[in-house]
């Protein structure tokens, strides 16, 4: 068994950028049609069936955008921790 030194930069980056791929994972598997039958009863009883589901519609897409976007942002904090921890090595000399 060998002994590795305790990198504290590894440490402390390691859990930041799985939390990033994490979030980047379940932010990915949502999905707009999934509350469409919700949608549907919700709007049934109205008299404006049709914009009734335009709004829900215009609110799913909307909730997607920002969930992609904050996907987007995760993966450019996690390229950067990489980048970071890709300088500190370098400088050490062990990259």
């Amino acid at each position: 068994m060998t002994m590795t030194k305790s990198n504290p930069v590894m440490k402390t980056l390691m859990p930041i950028c799985a939390g990033g791929m994490l979030l980047l994972t379940l932010a990915s598997c949502t999905t707009a049609g999934a509350d469409d039958y919700g949608d549907r009863r919700r709007c049934s009883g109205s008299r404006d069936r049709y914009d009734c589901m335009s709004i829900q519609q215009h609110r799913r897409d909307r909730k997607q955008l920002i969930n992609q976007e904050k996907a987007l942002i995760n993966a450019e904090q996690a390229r950067e921790n990489l980048r970071m921890l890709r300088e500190i090595r370098r400088r050490r000399g062990e990259y």
